[in-house]
């Protein structure tokens, strides 16, 4: 199946939902909805991280490595019979995706610990991530759920995204199921702006979407949906 790499530079940050409403508002004037997106309803997305046995990923992004990877697979709908399986890459700000997709058999024979079939595919990425669930002894950890609003500039690339009502679960690993018992893992009242470009954010949307006004984090999906079963006194970003 086809792979995709892509390398840009993201930003994120916590805006609350009165923020999220003017943004949402403005945007829809000077810039296009994404093709799968429906202004203030968005669209669907559930992501399966991946870690080690001793939580390698976990452990780089609390300690601030300047080089980490993030293992997931991802779909838009529990009866999707495509599944993407992402290597997320980042480097200081930029982010670098490796994306190859499986289906919907082979997610299931993977998520249930059949790494082998990953091989199946004589795929370069997926072969990268054979090689790394096997001798790291990687294993589903979390599942994410939140719903996205985006938008688009084709120039530079730059792609604007609202993700709401993130929620999460650690107990039940299937990602076809509608029947997930998923809890809310952001505080009440924020949502998430995440600013994604290749080269260059111009200043007219940087001005509409106030980014002097507000505080730039280091978020982590992942991290956030893990946030209510760790160990460690770790940063909840």
């Amino acid at each position: 199946m086809s792979n995709l790499n892509i390398k840009r530079y993201e930003l994120k940050y916590y805006i609350s939902n009165l923020e999220y409403y003017n943004l949402a508002n403005k945007l829809e004037y000077i810039l296009k909805p994404d093709a799968y997106s429906t202004p203030k309803k968005g669209y669907f997305i559930r992501s399966l991280y991946f870690d080690s046995h001793d939580d390698e990923s976990l452990y780089q992004k609390q300690s601030g490595d300047m080089f980490r990877a993030k293992y997931r697979m991802r779909i838009y709908d529990t009866n999707s019979d495509i599944v993407k399986f992402e290597i997320k890459n980042k480097s200081n700000n930029q982010i670098f995706k490796e994306t190859a997709t499986i289906s919907k058999e082979s997610a299931k024979k993977i998520i249930n610990g059949d790494y082998s079939e990953l091989l199946t595919y004589n795929n370069k990425i997926l072969n990268k991530i054979y090689i790394k669930f096997v001798t790291r002894q990687y294993r589903p950890k979390v599942i994410i759920d939140y719903t996205r609003d985006a938008f688009m500039f084709d120039f530079f690339n730059i792609r604007i995204t609202f993700d709401k009502n993130l929620s999460s679960c650690n107990t039940d690993f299937d990602i076809f199921s509608d029947n997930l018992h998923t809890i809310p893992v952001v505080l009440e009242g924020k949502q998430i702006l995440e600013i994604k470009y290749d080269t260059i954010l111009p200043e007219y949307i940087r001005k509409a979407l106030q980014l002097d006004a507000i505080e730039r984090m280091a978020i982590s999906k992942y991290t956030l949906g893990r946030r209510f079963f760790k160990i460690e006194q770790w940063e909840d970003n």
